[in-house]
């Protein structure tokens, strides 16, 4: 049966500046997840989801190379894109960018923390399927991006994940009226390349050796933040295959309301 399958992700975790938080905030979820992103060809899903304070404090370590200091990039947004379409896409918005800043429509009021490309590496998918889980309603996502160890391939790192991580988190039937642990499912991502970055550009930090896991919770972070992923940095530094960049988690936007804006900073 022919049906969608996830094939690469966008993912942009950005600093909204505070004097027009409330105006971005509606920029960005009214407007510009769709006329920069979702209306263009291979993007088929997406979901935004937000750090209050709280959960800016159990960020770690405080030295990684994703967010400097710890505590920037209050939201983060995923973007699911359909295998082989990422070219598509790009093509597709670098095309529409020109007349959606003519018409006064990319809002100036963030800075980007980080915002890459990936590659679909694997995953933990149990009960609800990869390509609907940013439209499955988790109560709560932990990114942790973890970078290769100088020797190492990519696929070793990827492998230690699949025997030591997923098996141990995921519950199994935690989808679909199951019953399983506060980690419903784990999608693998590595950073590659912008399509279309001019020759001669130095491609973006990580690209083959960063991988991002989108753990997808069913509970709050902070419930199992101690249990799940406080002690996951060690874990990766004593097995020699890499380095936890960073930790981090978030909550699920409420569209279409200012919830959580005053718990930001």
């Amino acid at each position: 049966m022919t049906q969608i399958e996830l094939g690469h992700a966008m993912v942009t975790m950005v600093e909204p500046h505070r004097d027009t938080l409330r105006e971005y905030n509606t920029w960005y979820e009214h407007d510009h997840c769709y006329s920069g992103v979702m209306c263009g060809p291979g993007a088929f899903s997406f979901r935004r989801f937000v750090a209050t304070k709280a959960l800016k404090a159990l960020r770690y370590p405080a030295d990684g190379p994703i967010a400097d200091p710890v505590t920037l990039g209050s939201f983060i947004a995923l973007y699911w894109i359909e295998r082989d379409k990422i070219d598509d896409l790009f093509a597709w918005s670098y095309a529409e960018m020109p007349a959606l800043i003519e018409q006064g429509r990319m809002h100036p009021g963030r800075d980007h923390v980080s915002t890459a490309c990936y590659d679909r590496l694997g995953g933990s998918a149990p009960s609800v399927p990869i390509e609907i889980a940013l439209d499955h309603p988790y109560t709560g996502l932990v990114c942790t991006w973890t970078d290769v160890a100088d020797g190492v391939a990519t696929a070793d790192l990827s492998a230690w994940f699949a025997a030591e991580c997923f098996p141990a988190v995921v519950g199994a039937g935690s989808g679909r009226g199951g019953t399983g642990g506060p980690v419903g499912q784990v999608v693998e991502l590595v950073v590659r390349d912008f399509p279309g970055t001019p020759s001669g550009v130095p491609s973006a930090p990580g690209v083959g050796t960063r991988l991002l896991h989108t753990w997808m919770l069913t509970v709050e972070p902070d419930a199992c933040w101690a249990s799940h992923f406080a002690g996951l940095g060690a874990s990766i530094t004593s097995s020699g295959l890499g380095r936890l960049a960073l930790a981090a988690p978030f909550v699920p936007t409420v569209p279409g309301t200012d919830r959580y804006l005053d718990q930001l900073w």
